[in-house]
């Protein structure tokens, strides 16, 4: 599971090289509001991404969660980007696949981590048969 943790991390910090070049051309008064939010997410799911590969309590699926949480507010805030034609629909279409490829790899780590905890206990995982 090591691999993927890294995994994660390194897809996230790729996204933020490949967003920095887009933001420049953001309307400057978009430049503190949207593309400050966007680097500030970003910022919270690489930061949350190291918390949950370093901390090795029942707390690091709270790091998990909330880079999701990031996730998921970086495709709204992209949306409302494209919808104020500061990014084109193909780049808008490049960065939420390049989100769901994130997505996919934290799904699936929630997923080991919940076998890995149900094994321990059958009643503590989300995603246990019932």
């Amino acid at each position: 599971m090591a691999d993927n943790k890294t995994t994660l991390q390194k897809k996230a910090e790729v996204f933020l090289e490949k967003i920095y070049p887009l933001l420049k051309n953001f309307p400057a008064a978009e430049k503190f509001c949207l593309c400050q939010e966007i680097k500030q997410a970003i910022y919270r799911l690489i930061r949350d991404t190291v918390m949950f590969t370093n901390i090795r309590t029942a707390k690091r699926m709270e790091y998990l969660q909330e880079a999701d949480g990031e996730k998921t507010l970086l495709l709204t805030l992209f949306g409302v980007a494209r919808n104020q034609k500061y990014i084109t629909k193909g780049k808008a279409l490049e960065l939420q696949t390049d989100l769901a490829e994130i997505g996919r790899i934290i799904g699936g780590l929630q997923q080991a981590y919940y076998n890995k905890t149900s094994e321990h206990n059958p009643q503590s995982s989300p995603y246990s048969k019932k």
